[in-house]
């Protein structure tokens, strides 16, 4: 080769390498980048502690989420069944077209509440027969006729007549009225029936809270009677007349009768001759049959103002 091509040659190897640039700048950017990226990947974790067990340097893992439970439904609590009502059983209405059945007898302490207006024969019942606990307005003598002027009752000291005594004092559960042995020789029948409904209208207004026993006759004995020059008309067509009243009475006064004749007469419907001292009035044992008679024909007081009820309905209905 000749030396001018050599020369050329090199000469232009000798440009090329003056030419390219210098390389020392490659490594200061490589070292930026690298910071950079640290920077990336460190910032996230900055001002966070590290979860337990992490070791350093090194990111915690993001925290577990729970997993969804959702809120249980309340079970309804079934509305409870209302308990129906117990119907009560209504009570049934006394019968006063009919005298008082037969029930089981009631002790003693039942007269505690009880009242007996009458004439001698009631007050041979407060004397004789061993009743205890009840009050008595009776007298010897005393009428239908006499209930509103006869002083017979006495209160707190003071005597008054029958109604009287009933307006001012206590009230009672039962009331026992036996009265028309002395007015068997008044001959007016309904007279007597009219005067002894009214009385009974009376003495229902004064005590409402009372059951009001109606007693009809106990008959007299004829031959007794006789004996002892009873009066005349003192005799048992007599009674049987003013007996054959008191349940007419009854009815219509809504009041109990009791049927003392059929418990103090004998199988032919006379007062036996043992059973009294004058043919009127009653030996002491006879008093005591009467008392349990009376002790074995009750009448509850519900019956009774059932029966009063139904009565005042069928007035108003009419």
């Amino acid at each position: 080769m000749s030396p001018s091509v050599y020369d050329s040659v090199r000469n232009d190897r000798h440009s090329r390498h003056r030419k390219q640039p210098p390389r020392r700048w490659k490594l200061p950017l490589l070292l930026a980048a690298g910071a950079v990226c640290l920077c990336l990947i460190v910032a996230p974790t900055l001002g966070k502690s590290p979860a337990p067990g992490t070791p350093a340097g090194q990111a915690a893992p993001p925290p577990a989420t729970p997993d969804f439970v959702p809120t249980p439904e309340p079970t309804p609590t079934p509305a409870p069944t209302p308990t129906p009502e117990p119907t009560p059983t209504p009570v049934p209405a006394f019968d006063f077209s009919q005298s008082a059945p037969e029930r089981e007898t009631v002790e003693m302490d039942y007269f505690a509440d009880a009242l007996f207006i009458g004439d001698s024969r009631t007050d041979g019942l407060r004397l004789y027969s061993g009743v205890k606990g009840a009050d008595f307005y009776c007298y010897k003598g005393l009428t239908i006729f006499e209930m509103n002027s006869r002083k017979v009752a006495e209160i707190d000291g003071t005597k008054y007549s029958v109604l009287d005594a009933l307006g001012r004092g206590r009230q009672y559960a039962k009331i026992y009225i036996s009265l028309g042995i002395n007015e068997l020789g008044y001959f007016d029948d309904q007279v007597f029936a009219d005067t002894f409904a009214a009385f009974l209208t009376q003495v229902k207004a004064l005590q409402p809270g009372a059951v009001i026993y109606l007693e009809n006759l106990a008959p007299v004995n004829p031959g007794k009677c006789k004996a002892n020059r009873q009066p005349y008309y003192v005799n048992n067509d007599r009674v049987a007349d003013y007996n054959a009243i008191f349940p007419r009475l009854a009815e219509e006064q809504q009041v109990v009768l009791l049927d003392v004749a059929a418990a103090l007469s004998d199988a032919d419907g006379v007062l036996p001759a043992e059973a009294t001292v004058d043919g009127v009035h009653f030996t002491k044992d006879w008093y005591k049959t009467w008392l349990a008679y009376l002790m074995d024909h009750t009448v509850d007081a519900e019956e009774y103002a059932a029966g009063q009820t139904g009565a005042a309905e069928g007035e108003s209905g009419s």
